[in-house]
């Protein structure tokens, strides 16, 4: 599609943990400088776990996690390393075949410098911008059955927000949908996203649509880049079909 809504795809592939992944990074950093991902930045996340010892007293932790990022001169695509796993992410997405050709060579190369021993959970994820088109209207674009109430009421929408959770053969999929007026409506953890949104995307400000669409297995198996491979085409084929029952025929050409 030429005017395809995607905005935002990454690839997860979680492994056995790595307590000393720091002492194989400058090896991986010069190989993915070399390979077209110079922009290279050390973080430190914090999350806070919360572990209930009675209904009166939680006991609540802050954690610390160390990431290495990893991304291309125009910071719109790169990659997420973490002691346990590896994300692939893009704004500038073009083909599925790219996209998962671009993951496996990541892993391959993590795999071929750490020596990983299985995968933990694969997942892939994808974010759609549903913008009506000259003189359309949303409702045109979307499933009847997304819209909530947001076009039946008077007043500036605030948001509207469905989501559908779904047991599909070994996996799960996730489908969120938010409608809102204003700029884009990022998913919460994805406010601080490192890479830069293509221009009519970051231009949106006004009634819109992001279609989250999410699909992971959880499930431990040795670790095998063609059976990664697989399971991120099928992946692929389960998000597919959900967007497709999710957008309309006039939106599908529009997008032509």
């Amino acid at each position: 599609m030429s005017h395809a809504p995607v905005f935002y795809t990454v690839a997860q592939v979680q492994f056995n943990p790595i307590a000393q992944m720091g002492e194989y990074v400058s090896r991986l950093q010069e190989r993915l400088r070399r390979g077209g991902f110079p922009d290279f930045r050390t973080e430190n996340q914090f999350e806070l776990s919360i572990r209930r010892l009675d209904e009166l007293q939680p006991d609540v932790q802050q954690q610390q996690q160390q990431r290495w990022s990893f991304t291309n001169t125009q910071r719109t695509e790169g990659y997420l390393l973490f002691s346990n796993a590896l994300v692939f992410h893009t704004t500038a997405y073009d083909t599925f075949a790219d996209f998962l050709q671009k993951t496996i060579s990541g892993l391959k190369l993590v795999h071929e410098i750490v020596e990983l021993a299985y995968t933990e959970r694969i997942g892939l994820r994808y974010l759609d911008a549903i913008v009506a088109m000259e003189n359309d209207t949303l409702p045109q674009y979307l499933n009847p059955s997304l819209l909530g109430l947001s076009e039946a009421l008077q007043g500036r929408l605030g948001h509207s927000f469905t989501e559908n959770l779904t047991s599909i053969e070994e996996g799960t999929l996730v489908t969120r949908t938010v409608i809102t007026d204003g700029n884009l409506a990022l998913s919460p953890d994805l406010v601080s996203l490192q890479l830069n949104l293509q221009p009519r995307f970051a231009a949106i400000n006004g009634r819109h649509s992001v279609l989250d669409t999410d699909y992971f297995v959880i499930k431990r198996g040795d670790f095998d880049l063609a059976a990664i491979e697989t399971q991120l085409s099928k992946a692929h084929e389960i998000i597919t079909t959900a967007f497709k029952v999710s957008v309309t025929d006039h939106a599908r050409q529009r997008w032509a």
